[in-house]
């Protein structure tokens, strides 16, 4: 099995002669079998092994005596030996992430602080082939594309993975032949966890179907992933081809032929150029992606697409300008809402899909409905802004001389309260212009003195 891993490690890349490895140890058998077998190839390729223990802070005593076990290993064979505890619980909560998320995290903080502090090339963990099938269910469940089912590389990054190559049952068998006496953690146990569940629970009922599943599904993986690769290829040769970075750091993306590319391509594309503009896919999910699409093919000029991170799509003249702001001069997010700046004769894309156009008009015309209205352009003042609901908004509406709460008005018209936080509110310096497609405001209505009009409107994108 050492031979199986040195060569499978070769073959990637995942290591060269006198690199300096971080090595990720619970005290579990596939970690303490990862430890055991670079130990054993450092010599021969010269490899500076550094050992990390990251203490969660879950279970107490169990979890101490875990970090004991692998300080002990360490000490017997002179290894360097790197501890932290952390506390998981509370930053979870404070987070209000999973407890699995929030050790992730952590965990790997921890780990690259070990890497910058001792200046290693990358960080070995003991993912194997039974972690991949399990990464792959999960995220069959939770719906991912693709690349979410492309499962662990071999080479991700600073992360490398020598044991993608072996079964859990041969790194228990391996445990077991040199006597290694690995920890349990019991929470492995526990069906509170997403991830025991798939591994206790539905993997054993996919094998009644196929006693190979964990094989089929790492093959499936792989197969998905060289398509993967693939279409991320190709996606790159279409961005050099019809983007355009300029030296302000806004991608310039030309309409017209990118809606000649295939659905795949297209949304690869997106998150290419994304990730060129703000450097990674935080907050990024495949409803983003599918916006941008509909917008890319429903847009017109001026209008202005709001993603996560202070990213915004701009639609121009045959191209849609994808462009990182800053927080000073981007829509600024409210508990449950959005606060999002319109200028004039443009129009703003509202997260829940929705768009209001402000324009300037020589005069008013015939309009029906609630979904428009002109207002005075000259009672504007300040900015204009588009924003969700906040607790004790009034308005004086049309047509009426005392102000009413908005809180009122959904009241009235029977708006359900499901959707009353995601009805928009056009404002200026003063107060609230117009509940879109809902009610006007009456300060700012039109009368027979009113030259200088704006007309507003709501539509689904």
């Amino acid at each position: 099995m050492i031979e199986k891993v040195e060569k499978f490690c070769l073959e990637n890349d995942l290591f060269s002669a006198h690199d300096r490895l971080v090595v990720a140890c619970s005290g579990g058998p596939d970690s303490m079998a990862l430890v055991d077998i670079l130990r054993r190839l450092q010599h021969k390729h010269d490899l500076q092994l550094y050992i990390a223990h990251a203490e969660h802070g879950i279970r107490q005593e169990s979890s101490l005596e875990d970090a004991r076990y692998v300080q002990n290993y360490c000490r017997k064979y002179n290894l360097p030996f790197y501890l932290e505890h952390l506390n998981v619980p509370d930053f979870a909560r404070e987070r209000k992430m999973s407890t699995e998320t929030a050790a992730r995290v952590l965990r790997y903080r921890f780990l690259r602080k070990v890497k910058d502090a001792t200046c290693s090339a990358k960080i070995a963990t003991a993912h194997h082939l039974n972690d991949q099938a399990e990464t792959f269910l999960q995220h069959l469940i939770r719906g991912a594309g693709s690349a979410g089912l492309s499962g662990m590389r071999a080479v991700n990054g600073d992360i490398v993975r020598p044991f993608l190559c072996l079964y859990r049952r041969e790194i228990e068998a391996y445990c077991e032949k040199y006597d290694l006496q690995p920890r349990l953690d019991e929470t492995n146990l526990s069906l509170e966890y997403e991830r025991n569940k798939i591994r206790l629970e539905l993997l054993p009922l996919l094998e009644k179907y196929n006693s190979g599943i964990v094989k089929s599904i790492c093959n499936s993986a792989k197969i998905i992933a060289e398509q993967n690769d693939y279409i991320n290829f190709s996606a790159q040769k279409v961005y050099n081809n019809i983007c355009k970075q300029s030296a302000d750091g806004k991608i310039h993306l030309n309409v017209l032929q990118v809606k000649q590319e295939h659905i795949a391509l297209r949304t690869a594309l997106y998150r290419l150029i994304i990730r060129n503009v703000q450097g990674n896919l935080e907050n990024i999910t495949a409803k983003h992606v599918d916006k941008i699409d509909r917008f890319v093919h429903s847009g017109h000029a001026g209008l202005i697409l709001q993603l996560p991170q202070y990213l915004t799509a701009e639609y121009g003249y045959g191209e849609v300008i994808f462009q990182k702001n800053t927080a000073a001069n981007a829509p600024s997010a409210i508990e449950n809402g959005y606060n999002i700046k319109i200028e004039m004769n443009t129009a703003a894309v509202l997260p829940g899909g929705c768009i209001i156009e402000m324009k300037k008009v020589a005069k008013p015309f015939k309009i029906t409905g609630n979904a428009q209205c002109f207002v005075d352009g000259d009672k504007l003042s300040g900015e204009i802004f588009v924003r969700t609901r906040c607790t004790g908004d009034k308005i004086m509406p049309k047509g009426m001389n005392g102000t009413k709460k908005v809180k009122d008005i959904f009241i009235d018209r029977k708006i359900p309260a499901k959707l009353r936080d995601s009805v928009p509110l056009v404002c200026d310096g003063r107060g609230i212009i117009w509940i879109a497609g809902v009610q006007q405001d009456n300060y700012y209505a039109l009368n027979k003195d009113s030259k200088n009009i704006v007309y507003l409107s709501i539509k689904n994108l």
